[in-house]
């Protein structure tokens, strides 16, 4: 069976990608920082409620909230540098299990301090995302980001969709300007 290489935009059910249902998986995401340069990015997850808000702020899954609080999306820690073989942050999934509030998950990687250090996505050659199956390390889904996100600070890489029989992948591959705080200003509930 062969790696699935998506298409932004084109969206795909998980079950079908990797030809059986998908219960405990990887998210992988690797970059590459032009030669001479250094940046710190994060990834980050925002477990969606109906509304498309965060149910609560523990839904927000990044460097400082590791894991959410059904344990089912743990965040695998902060690399600083980037510049190790293979993925270079990595988010763990148990996807029966993740709490049935959640009706979507976004991916998110930011620079971190961008605005200060003068940093963007512009410094980087590649950038991607992939799905492994952790039940047999099986690289399900892989989408390389191609577009040039110049001067944005921030990347939306994919979205995962909950579906009546299981999860689409989207990936999406939106560049920003707003910083990690623009995105949970979007997505907290307005009180």
């Amino acid at each position: 069976m062969a790696t699935k290489i998506v298409r932004k935009g084109k969206g795909i059910r998980l079950k079908e990608a990797a030809e059986q249902k998908l219960s405990k998986i990887k998210i992988g995401l690797g970059w590459e920082v032009r030669r001479g340069g250094q940046l710190d990015l994060d990834a980050s997850v925002f477990m969606l409620g109906e509304d498309g808000k965060l149910p609560g702020d523990e839904f927000f899954v990044f460097y400082n909230n590791l894991e959410s609080p059904d344990g089912m999306v743990k965040h695998r820690g902060d690399n600083r540098i980037g510049d190790s073989e293979g993925d270079d942050e990595e988010i763990l999934l148990n996807l029966p299990f993740i709490s049935p509030v959640v009706k979507e998950l976004v991916f998110i990687v930011s620079i971190y301090d961008a605005k200060n250090r003068r940093h963007n996505f512009g410094n980087l050659d590649e950038a991607y995302i992939r799905v492994l199956n952790l039940e047999n390390q099986y690289e399900v889904l892989h989408y390389d980001l191609d577009a040039d996100f110049g001067d944005d600070t921030e990347v939306e890489f994919a979205r995962l969709v909950r579906e009546d029989d299981g999860w689409r992948f989207i990936p999406t591959g939106y560049g920003s300007k707003i910083g990690l705080q623009g995105y949970v200003d979007k997505y907290i509930p307005e009180l």
